[in-house]
């Protein structure tokens, strides 16, 4: 009989999904998945899905674990389990969580209800979409089974691997379960008025378990800017300096042909008596005086601009039949709240609320979310959001775990270093 030259690409394809599995086969899997969670949510009448709360999701994550330690004491030997702790597995998990995740930064999220077919698969709600907990079951199967791999028997030398894998596995698993018990509410605050209710994002009703009053809104800000701005289309001049030059009293610059100088400049003034003085009253904008010179006709203008405000109008100074000197509104440097927090068990105490500073009240970390835009620093309102999320702890453990681990490894390898190279005797 003769015998048949077998090709390489033959060979190769005759191989597929035959022992011992690659990365080839390891991102077949995952592109399985992937489609398989488009499916998935593509039939389901709801969108995404409800992580449950405590103590269900910790029921969940035990029988999760339990899962991971039967497979491993019971079916280490089989193929498919066996594969599931190696590197090949893992890259592909983490590669398919990547995917996701540039998909999730590409499409608006928190959109459950959106139309068209990125809609129907989950991509505008990724985070709780089928897709996303598929991918994150097939890394943490990965990741657990490769720790119990090299858990037992326990060596020194695995010290770092477990810390960084197991410090992994906690975070990802910890952060998933932890979604179903997160709360994040808005609450809006009043000068002088407690407020003990909030709303979630569908603006439905919730009762706090502490109050909050608003002392004041306070915003510090930047000095305002000159710009140069076309009047037949509104926009700044493409020849306009950037950055723009901040307003000081004193100050010469350079915006385009034109010389400007700052004579005088109030952060807070009003018109009086055919003159600008400095004014705390509500709504008071700032004001400058400038004179300009162009550089090339010598035709010169002076007077005051303002940017306005909520209750004023903005005043401006014409330097042609085009083009504008206007005073940008000033932006925000830093902006807070002064509340009051009342709490059943402890004395009324004086908190300050900004951003990326949260304060704590009653297991809730307290954020500065937003105000009112249109009256800026005399803003009338101050929104905050309110965040508990008991399964924070856990996560951060994790991270301490994945720092340790790293330190471990970079210590051990400083010691390998010091030691010199390893002789045969």
């Amino acid at each position: 009989m003769d015998n048949k030259e077998i090709s390489p690409n033959q060979n190769s394809r005759s191989r597929l999904f035959r022992p011992p599995w690659k990365y080839r086969e390891g991102f077949i899997v995952a592109l399985a998945l992937m489609l398989l969670g488009f499916a998935i949510e593509a039939v389901t009448p709801q969108p995404g899905i409800s992580i449950p709360s405590f103590p269900f999701n910790m029921y969940a994550g035990m029988a999760f674990v339990t899962t991971i330690v039967f497979l491993h004491l019971f079916y280490r030997d089989m193929h498919m389990v066996r594969w599931l702790s190696t590197i090949p597995s893992a890259v592909s998990a983490i590669c398919l969580i990547v995917l996701l995740t540039i998909l999730m930064g590409v499409f608006e999220q928190d959109r459950p209800d959106a139309g068209g077919i990125h809609g129907a698969i989950g991509l505008t709600h990724m985070k709780n979409a089928w897709v996303f907990l598929l991918a994150q079951l097939y890394l943490l199967v990965s990741l657990g089974l490769a720790i119990l791999k090299r858990a037992f028997p326990f060596r020194k030398k695995n010290t770092g691997f477990l810390l960084n894998h197991l410090g992994l596995w906690i975070v990802i698993a910890g952060g998933s379960l932890g979604t179903g018990d997160l709360q994040r509410y808005r609450m809006d605050l009043y000068e002088d008025e407690p407020v003990w209710y909030a709303y979630d994002s569908q603006s439905n009703y919730y009762e706090m378990p502490f109050a909050l009053e608003l002392i004041n809104f306070d915003i510090e800000e930047y000095p305002p800017q000159l710009a140069i701005v076309d009047s037949h289309t509104g926009r700044l001049t493409d020849d306009s300096q950037r950055p723009l030059p901040y307003i000081e009293a004193g100050k010469t610059t350079q915006l385009m042909e034109w010389t400007i100088h700052i004579d005088e400049f109030y952060p807070m003034a009003l018109p009086e008596n055919g003159r600008v003085a400095y004014s705390e009253e509500k709504g008071a904008p700032p004001y400058a005086r400038v004179r300009v010179a162009n550089n090339n006709t010598g035709e010169t203008h002076e007077g005051w601009i303002s940017c306005g405000s909520f209750m004023y109008d903005t005043k401006l100074l014409w330097l042609d039949g085009r083009n504008v000197l206007v005073m940008t509104l000033p932006e925000p440097r830093r902006y807070l709240s002064n509340v009051i927090a009342l709490t059943p068990r402890e004395d009324p105490r004086e908190l300050v609320i900004e951003v990326n500073k949260p304060p704590k009240v009653a297991g809730w970390r307290l954020y500065q979310l937003s105000y009112n835009q249109a009256m800026g620093k005399w803003s009338d309102v101050s929104v905050i959001e309110a965040v508990r999320d008991p399964w924070l702890p856990v996560v951060y453990a994790g991270i301490i775990m994945l720092f340790a681990g790293a330190a471990y490894i970079f210590w051990i390898g400083k010691e390998i270093k010091d030691e010199g190279p390893v002789t045969e005797p």
